[in-house]
């Protein structure tokens, strides 16, 4: 989600582009670090935006979403699971949410592309993967109860908890989409010359 600090001017996502567009450098996000998802998400706004907002890096998620609340950084993106009680508890502001779609618990907030951003769609997934050249019979195998798993309501209720929403799928749609994320992510990656330790 894209979370401000409710001490910051804005209730939306256009304005918080227009607050920014008029204060140029003045307002910053923190992250978790450099290359994290938060860090990589806020650069993606900033290029669709037009916007030049500053990144500050924190050692971890938990001192960069305290820093919003502490009014250190004036925004971040992060998880559902860590910022709804804060949200909740009037400490920061969501202004959307960047999965594809709302949340359950946060039904009146909208969605990046909802927000006029529909190419902003950065959640984080978790795939199951199988060595290279592990048998067809047994790849199908493993993705059958694996969707099957995902369909049960123990766990749908766990995921939910934690503001994941289960996907499943066929092998070829998470190929289709780690090739997605591929593409989206490499402009991004080499725009700010991050490398792999």
């Amino acid at each position: 989600m894209l979370v401000v600090n409710p001490a910051l001017p804005v209730k939306s996502v256009a304005e918080l582009v227009t607050y920014a567009k008029a204060n140029p450098g003045k307002l910053n996000y923190s992250t978790g670090g450099v290359g994290t998802l938060p860090h990589l998400s806020a650069e993606l706004f900033k290029q669709i935006s037009g916007t030049n907002i500053v990144h500050v890096p924190y050692k971890g998620g938990g001192p960069a979403l305290t820093a919003v609340v502490a009014g250190e950084t004036q925004m971040t993106f992060d998880t559902v699971a860590t910022s709804l009680s804060l949200a909740r508890d009037g400490k920061l502001r969501v202004l959307a949410v960047v999965g594809p779609k709302r949340v359950t618990e946060l039904p009146d907030v909208p969605t990046m592309r909802e927000a006029g951003f529909p190419t902003i769609s950065t959640g984080a997934w978790t795939a199951l993967l199988a060595p290279k050249g592990t048998p067809a019979p047994i790849v199908a195998k493993l993705n059958a109860a694996l969707n099957k798993a995902l369909e049960s309501e123990p766990m749908k209720s766990t995921l939910a908890k934690f503001g994941a929403q289960p996907r499943g799928g066929t092998p070829l749609m998470l190929e289709e989409h780690m090739a997605s994320e591929t593409k989206k992510w490499k402009p991004i990656v080499a725009m700010l010359n991050l490398k792999a330790k």
